[in-house]
């Protein structure tokens, strides 16, 4: 079960994942919904995470809309697996500037190290900035059962 942000983390993930057949993914409709994926983690595994891994992808722009969500997860041993795609900015936003030709205005953000949040609320937490280690990281992630696991992948505002 596959709960998707908004945001450039959304465009990239329609563009390079391919669902198998039987492959659930929650996505909000998209308008004003900013901070979507975490929380519909949540509500998934509430519904089946005990039968099915549940997986949130954000942007670090949604994920800073409900930061404070992980804690929840981990108090109630929720074992989410996190993919936080961070741009440092509101990527969706500037691209949307860009394209109506204006000034790109204040899109962007000051991140705290998620990972080391992560490990500050009782999850774990892994910094993502080598392409290489991606795939070794996430299935350490995936193995987590007992508690939330974020993984933060460095990415670029511009590449999707």
């Amino acid at each position: 079960m596959i709960a998707v942000d908004v945001g450039n983390n959304a465009y990239a993930f329609g563009h390079y994942f391919e669902c198998k057949p039987g492959q659930d993914v929650l996505m909000s409709g998209y308008l004003g919904s900013i901070g979507f994926g975490f929380p519909a983690a949540m509500g998934a595994w509430a519904a089946v995470g005990r039968e099915r891994k549940v997986v949130a992808v954000t942007g670090d722009g949604g994920f800073g809309q409900y930061l404070a969500e992980f804690t929840t997860a981990v108090k109630y041993g929720m074992p989410i697996l996190h993919v936080l795609l961070d741009n440092g900015e509101l990527g969706k936003i500037s691209r949307e500037q860009v394209s109506a030709i204006r000034p790109v205005w204040q899109t962007g953000l000051v991140n705290p190290d998620f990972a080391a949040y992560a490990e500050s609320c009782g999850g774990r937490g892994w910094n993502v900035r080598d392409p290489a280690d991606l795939r070794r990281t996430l299935a350490d992630a995936l193995a987590v059962d007992d508690r939330p696991a974020l993984v933060c992948v460095r990415s670029s505002a511009q590449a999707v």
